[in-house]
């Protein structure tokens, strides 16, 4: 059945493309089609994420990467802090072909096909190298990448984010009875909220753009995130505490408009892909394991308590909500979770 699925949305990815071509209506003057190339030129990159901090450092490796790699044909735009709109506006962007380019969570995706919420089950990973490895194996990434060019995304690179932890403004959390009763901000998605519930949190589903701002004024108690993150986002301005319980290991993925990568010469489709493929390794290689380290340091100099844990409380504790989750998944949820638990035993 998974592979019929596949086939299918390699098939719909083909007739999109058909249609695509054959519907051209009025043709455009030789003017207006100029104009059009030229703006293919501009590679608007849309995030949430801040201006400045680990991701955006990234950010601009990928820019530099696309003018080398096009030389200089393809210019990227970055537009962090969801100046473009929020992830729902970019993605129809993306869809649209006004906004290139983005970065989100792989679960981000799960807003068109369930597969991906597999991601959002916690404790799935022993470590986002191995996340990343897993998924990139082509057992696994050509699923993923057919289910993403259906949707008219065009997967390029993935890039591992290591694994959230709580911060709060209250107190330590060493076991689950710590978190009972803070409100803690979770990604809008039912499988993440489920699981902080289950740790003995108040899970409250909230764009990101709203965090600071709901912890500052105390409607939040917390959140969760990656170490070089909550500094990237200033978090150690209101928080006091991180505790590492490392409870969801979520990659991001960063993929163009396929309606506009369809439309390149083939010489600038090669510089996306050559672009994407060099930033998947400068990034799992060089710039986050940097940024690790560095980022712990300054981030306890600013006065933040960052404590280890005991993980197994914490997975004793989200062990139903796995099951749970699988009792009530489709076919193809369960076949693609058992996919990813045989690939990444690999690794």
């Amino acid at each position: 059945m998974f592979m019929k699925k596949l086939n299918s949305l390699l098939c719909a990815g083909i007739a999109l493309a058909m249609l695509s071509a054959c519907s051209d209506g009025d043709k455009p003057s030789s003017s207006s089609a100029e104009t059009a190339k030229d703006a293919s030129t501009v590679v608007k990159y849309s995030v949430v994420f801040a201006s400045s901090g680990t991701q955006a450092d990234g950010a601009h490796a990928l820019e530099k990467l696309i003018s080398e790699k096009s030389n200089g044909r393809l210019t990227m735009q970055f537009y962090p802090s969801a100046q473009l709109g929020d992830k729902v506006a970019t993605f129809e962007g993306l869809q649209n072909a006004t906004i290139e380019m983005t970065e989100c969570a792989v679960t981000d995706l799960s807003a068109f096909n369930p597969i991906w919420s597999v991601f959002s089950l916690p404790y799935l990973w022993d470590s986002g190298e191995q996340a990343i490895k897993t998924i990139m194996d082509p057992a696994v990434e050509n699923v993923l990448k057919a289910d993403a060019e259906a949707n008219g995304f065009k997967i390029i690179a993935w890039t591992d984010l290591g694994s959230r932890s709580f911060v709060n403004t209250k107190r330590p959390i060493n076991t689950p009875a710590d978190l009972q009763g803070l409100k803690m901000r979770v990604m809008e998605d039912a499988v993440l909220a489920d699981s902080v519930t289950a740790m003995g949190a108040i899970a409250t589903p909230l764009p990101f753009s709203e965090v600071y701002t709901g912890m500052q004024q105390g409607t939040l108690d917390g959140a969760d995130y990656q170490i070089p993150n909550v500094l990237a986002a200033a978090w150690q301005e209101i928080c006091k505490y991180m505790s590492l319980t490392e409870h969801f290991t979520i990659p991001d993925v960063v993929f163009v408009s396929k309606a506009w990568y369809d439309n390149l010469s083939p010489e600038e489709q090669k510089a996306i892909t050559e672009a994407g493929a060099a930033f998947t390794q400068q990034w799992n290689t060089e710039i986050w394991p940097n940024a690790i380290n560095s980022s712990r340091a300054k981030l306890e100099e600013a006065g933040m308590q960052i404590n280890e844990v005991d993980k197994k409380p914490f997975v004793d504790a989200v062990s139903n909500v796995i099951n749970n989750f699988l009792a009530n998944a489709s076919d193809e949820q369960r076949e693609f979770y058992n996919l990813i638990v045989e690939t990444r035993k690999k690794y």
